[in-house]
């Protein structure tokens, strides 16, 4: 356990934005932050990414993700410090959008099936399809027990969509992705979710999801306020007929890609905007008084270092790291599933 230690080279932060500097870490929190021009302009040092819909979690802490919620059809137990939650992409979904989730894995909603499973307590956000009956009592029923209601795999109107998030619906699952498509004359789900200031937008920045333009209209009209990088990291994402089964890119892979609109701008979108989105008030930020889990970075992007609360999780301590004097760490932050 490291006691009180510094850590420098360009802070980058999603709202003092890109600066050299020094983080002091206590325990497991950033004490103070320090703008020092000798610190250099590397490395990179990010907030923690957040990673808010991942199948397959093996190594992603080597992306600089310091926090991921499982993505599942259904509850699934989970062991891993850095999971905060349970993702539940359905099974509430349309099959005509069903994407590459199997069919045979959707049903219709079930009321008492989705309180039961909200009860376990490590639920933390649910995308259903917002045309489907029932569906708009389930994301009520979602917001009550303190959960995010999330739409997609949808192939509902702009009034569907808007009646969903009155009811408190605020996240939109890989925004274009199992959508119906934008046309002219349409009332899809993509326009009322591009224009509702209410709504998060998950994107897989992963260059294969979305061409590049949309990926660029999407962050110019909402905002990188707005905009959650996801991956949907599988093990296998592309199968022998070029389907997509969901992302290989995570973490600083993303980050890479959405830093040509800014260095703070992408760090906002990786770490800030899905820490609240789920209401992580002390991580997304390089900033007094928030968690140590820091995404060191070199300047082409490579993950060096990877810090949870403070300690090295992933990597070999940057070279930079200074040891000050020991104190015992602090016993009242919230653990690293927390």
């Amino acid at each position: 356990m490291i006691g009180r230690h510094t850590l420098g080279g360009l802070l980058i932060d999603p709202i003092d934005g890109a600066r050299p500097g020094r983080l002091v870490i206590e325990g497991d929190l950033i004490s103070a932050v320090e703008e020092d021009p000798s610190a250099g302009a590397e490395p990179f040092l990010f907030p923690g990414f957040v990673d808010l819909q991942v199948y397959e979690p093996n190594g992603i802490a080597a992306t600089g993700v310091t926090a991921y919620l499982q993505a599942a059809q259904e509850p699934m137990e989970t062991s891993d410090p850095l999971c905060l939650g349970l993702h539940l992409e359905g099974p509430f979904l349309n099959p005509e959008a069903a994407g590459a989730i199997p069919v045979e894995a959707l049903r219709d909603v079930d009321l008492g099936l989705l309180a039961r499973w909200l009860e376990r307590g490590d639920v933390r956000l649910v995308t259903v399809a917002p045309e489907l009956e029932g569906a708009f009592d389930a994301v009520r029923l979602i917001v009550e027990t303190g959960a995010v209601a999330g739409l997609g795999h949808t192939t509902a109107n702009c009034a569907t969509v808007r009646a969903a998030v009155e009811a408190g619906a605020r996240f939109a699952t890989h925004l274009w992705n199992a959508m119906a498509p934008l046309q002219p004359r349409s009332t899809g789900p993509v326009p009322e979710l591009l224009l509702d200031e209410r709504v998060t937008l998950g994107l897989i920045a992963d260059g294969r999801h979305l061409h590049p333009r949309v990926e660029e209209l999407t962050v110019r009209l909402a905002g990188p306020g707005r905009v959650a990088l996801t991956s949907d990291l599988v093990a296998t994402p592309l199968l022998d007929d070029n389907r997509l089964t969901g992302g290989d890119r995570a973490g600083a892979g993303l980050v890479a890609r959405m830093a040509t609109y800014g260095l703070a701008e992408a760090a906002m979108m990786a770490s800030l905007v899905p820490a609240r989105l789920l209401g992580l008030t002390d991580r997304g930020r390089l900033a007094s008084g928030f968690r140590a889990d820091v995404a060191v970075l070199d300047p082409r992007f490579k993950p060096l270092e990877t810090l949870i609360a403070g300690n090295t999780h992933w990597g070999v301590r940057y070279p930079q790291t200074e040891e000050l004097d020991e104190i015992p760490p602090s016993t009242n932050a919230p653990g690293i599933g927390a």
